[in-house]
């Protein structure tokens, strides 16, 4: 990592890794809000010894549980049982009597009906029925309208309109509590 800042290695830590816990440790405030700006999850200063009390709740945070609900998904595709990372699903769909599972490296199609294959995220807070059939994982998307959700691979998937403002509020309280707001 030579040549590179502290904030460039946090980027491409980022990168790799979106559950990767950052630190940053610097005697300045100046680079915090780029630093959070990358989701750090805390940002000391130097030195430690007079900082101990935050330097110690830091730890804490870093130490949290899972942060998903469900952490795989057991399904069976091309007779094969799969095991797969919640967090690398975008969105689960169903169509022409089959239920797809699209990550952003393949779509997956797999045996068992759409309610069969999503029950076990329904309890999972980032998985949303954005419409009939359809079941998306809001740490995806990327931009909202009145009638679609804009995922980051450019995706368009559509939003139910009988529900679709409490949908679309729904989603607006997710992102407000992952910045550690209030809901």
């Amino acid at each position: 990592m030579e040549n590179m800042d502290g904030m460039e290695a946090a980027r491409r830590l980022r990168q790799k890794d979106r559950l990767c816990k950052i630190v940053f440790l610097t005697i300045t405030e100046d680079y915090a809000r780029m630093g959070y700006s990358l989701s750090a999850s805390y940002y000391l200063l130097k030195p430690l010894s007079l900082h101990q009390a935050d330097f110690e709740e830091a730890m804490e945070l870093c130490q949290l549980k899972p942060p998903y609900e469900v952490m795989t998904l057991s399904v069976m595709a091309d007779r094969q049982k799969l095991e797969l990372p919640t967090e690398k699903i975008l969105y689960i769909d169903y169509q022409n009597r089959m239920t797809r599972i699209h990550t952003e490296e393949r779509v997956i199609p797999v045996s068992g009906g759409f309610q069969e294959v999503t029950a076990a995220l329904q309890k999972d807070k980032r998985f949303l029925p954005c419409y009939r059939g359809v079941l998306i994982n809001m740490d995806y998307i990327s931009q909202v309208d009145s009638q679609t959700f804009r995922l980051i691979n450019g995706e368009e998937l559509p939003i139910a309109l009988r529900n679709g403002k409490h949908l679309r509020e729904t989603y607006r309280q997710y992102v407000f509590s992952g910045m550690g707001g209030i809901v």
